[in-house]
């Protein structure tokens, strides 16, 4: 009896020490979590966590500062005024992102052994990598929308400003054109005139590139397009003047005027002879409808 009693204690201070034994370890955590913490580790945690929530409400501030209309009111041209205000906004714009940017890896940088002990950290950093990136993707998109409004309006304001230079350009050319001696001042004179236009080419295809990227620039995109072609129209002819007798002048315009008499006279003979034919078909019309009348119905063969 005795025995037994002795054996059935062992097998009770086995069990409890097995027990004891388990429990310590499920006490003790396989990651470094919050409750393995110390009191200054917890509090260094807490303190990464609001830094971290600071960079990422300062980055959806610049994300919805950054996301500014760029649309301009651009049917009389864009005043310099406009594209100064807008330069400086995105400049303003990206010396904040900048600083952000510059403040964020510092921080991480020293704190990277404490953030790679949490994954709700390491989460948060993620979140943080992915809202920068956005936020420098709108900001360079409105960067480029603004390079592209100073381009347009530095080649609109040159386009205008060539529409007075082309008219004196030609009457000048036209009448060194009338003088034989002064051919060679009406060689400069479009010489001049290519070295021009070839300036307002560029600058023509400028203001096109620029509303691609910007499209509410098109009102204002339909003014140059007819002064380009305006000016590319008194281009051809100052760059095909030269001097001519008055009888080979006198000639040449006759022949043109003949040119467009034959022209219209061709064109009215081909209007009457579609008049005629109009009004044949009507009138034919008009018999056939009076015949079936008369036929009460009966329908008539025509020839």
């Amino acid at each position: 009896m005795k025995r037994s009693l002795l054996l059935i204690g062992l097998l009770l201070g086995l069990s409890f020490m097995t027990n004891s034994v388990q429990a310590q370890e499920n006490a003790v955590p396989t990651d470094v979590g919050s409750a393995a913490l110390s009191p200054e580790a917890m509090a260094l945690r807490l303190e990464v966590t609001a830094r971290l929530t600071q960079f990422s409400d300062d980055l959806h501030q610049l994300m919805a500062v950054g996301k500014v209309n760029m649309s301009v009111d651009c049917m009389y041209g864009i005043p310099k005024s406009v594209v100064t205000t807008l330069e400086q906004r995105m400049q303003s714009l990206n010396q904040e992102y900048n600083r952000l940017d510059v403040k964020w890896n510092t921080y991480y940088q020293a704190q990277q052994m404490d953030i790679a002990n949490s994954e709700d950290l390491m989460t948060m950093v993620a979140s943080i990598e992915e809202l920068k990136q956005a936020v420098k993707d709108t900001l360079d998109s409105k960067t480029e929308a603004v390079e592209a409004i100073a381009k347009f309006a530095a080649a609109d304001n040159f386009i205008i400003s060539q529409v007075n230079v082309y008219k004196n350009l030609y009457s000048k050319a036209f009448k060194l054109s009338l003088v034989q001696k002064l051919a060679p001042q009406l060689e400069k004179v479009k010489a001049k005139e290519q070295v021009l236009f070839t300036d307002l080419q560029n600058n023509y295809n400028q203001a096109k590139a620029a509303c691609e990227v910007v499209p509410s620039l098109s009102p204002r995109l339909e003014t140059l397009d007819k002064q380009f072609v305006v000016m590319k129209s008194v281009s051809e002819n100052v760059q095909a003047l030269e001097y001519k007798p008055l009888f080979q002048r006198l000639k040449d315009y006759v022949m043109g005027f003949a040119a467009v008499a034959i022209i219209l006279m061709f064109f009215n003979g081909m209007l009457a002879k579609f008049n005629a034919y109009k009004q044949k078909a009507a009138s034919l019309k008009k018999y056939n409808d009076m015949l079936n009348k008369n036929g009460q119905g009966t329908q008539y063969p025509t020839i």
